[in-house]
């Protein structure tokens, strides 16, 4: 019982806490990477990609993780461009790693 207790909480934890992600937006190369998934999330990537692009931008997805590459190029929620960013699903709550 207290085993099944323990696997309950932890698996609350890792989902809570692994909820950064990468947005990729309509007609646009970029991806735009930020802590959360909720909407104050989406609208700082959305602002981003605006800013970056000077064209309105709709999310079309997201995932864990951008790579530049001839096509897409990486943001974080600064505006600051990145070769590799990744979503860090750690206990301690969602960051980006900068690789």
């Amino acid at each position: 019982m207290s085993r099944l207790i323990l696997a309950a909480v932890v698996t609350t934890l890792l989902a809570s806490t692994a909820s950064a992600k990468c947005f990729g937006f309509r007609g646009e190369d970029i991806k735009v990477c930020v802590d959360g998934t909720d909407n104050s999330a989406r609208s700082q990537a959305e602002s981003v990609c605006e800013s970056v692009t000077s064209n309105s931008c709709s999310i079309s997805g997201s995932s864990g993780e951008c790579r530049k590459s001839g096509s897409t190029t990486c943001y974080d929620g600064d505006g600051n461009e990145h070769s590799h960013l990744t979503a860090d699903f750690s206990l301690t709550g969602p960051s980006l790693l900068v690789l």
